[in-house]
């Protein structure tokens, strides 16, 4: 962040208070909510404390690895092996019994990767490290991780991994090396605005066939 942009924040955030009371009772007060729509606002937080959620695990059997960062090309920014990755998991979803619909609401994307156990390891260490309790300091970097597996399940399972508002890459050592996917989603979008913004997306219209039609909270 440069000094521009520090003056810009400044300039525009600078009046907010840090403490989270004193800044929530700005907005309201800023707001000038009548009492009506402070009845209509505790309702909401009702409704979005009891939100419904979906649940899918999925164990894929491969070696994991990382992607290179984006480099760039004759037709702009790509990431050698994205491709092979994505097809990878299209290829395992159109294969599975189950039938997925696209993911367009709010996500929670938990990625656990199991290296090989290394052979170097003594034999205490080997199955300290099958229990969990020795965790790998090794390559691929946890956000290389986290990043590589997002993208392997996009526009296959998730429309955009912009729709992940939780996640969480964990490294694990196994004697049998994969790749387990944790995802949560929300039965339906948060809000209309966020519902609105989504079908807006170009990627929205061109998997429009394989979106489950989702109404709002609020």
């Amino acid at each position: 962040m440069n000094k521009k942009e520090l003056r810009e924040y400044q300039e525009k955030y600078g009046n907010v208070p840090s403490n989270f009371f004193e800044r929530f009772t700005q907005l309201i007060n800023g707001l000038r909510l009548s009492a009506k729509d402070i009845s209509k606002l505790q309702e909401a937080v009702k409704k979005l404390l009891k939100a419904k959620w979906e649940e899918l695990n999925f164990v894929i059997y491969f070696t994991p690895k990382s992607t290179p960062r984006p480099r760039s090309g004759r037709n702009g920014f790509y990431v050698k092996g994205a491709a092979d990755n994505n097809k990878a998991f299209k290829d395992f979803i159109e294969n599975s019994e189950h039938e997925f619909g696209i993911i367009t609401t709010s996500t929670k994307f938990i990625v656990d990767i199991y290296l090989p156990i290394p052979t170097q390891m003594n034999r205490l260490e080997k199955i300290l490290a099958e229990l969990k309790l020795i965790r790998p300091i090794v390559k691929p970097d946890w956000d290389n991780a986290g990043k590589t597996y997002s993208d392997m399940v996009q526009k296959n399972l998730l429309l955009e991994d912009c729709l992940i508002i939780d996640g969480r890459t964990r490294k694990f050592y196994s004697a049998k090396p994969r790749i387990e996917m944790n995802i949560k989603y929300m039965l339906k979008y948060d809000c209309k605005f966020n519902k609105k913004k989504v079908e807006g997306w170009k990627f929205y219209e061109e998997l429009e066939d394989k979106i489950f039609e989702r109404d709002s909270i609020v």
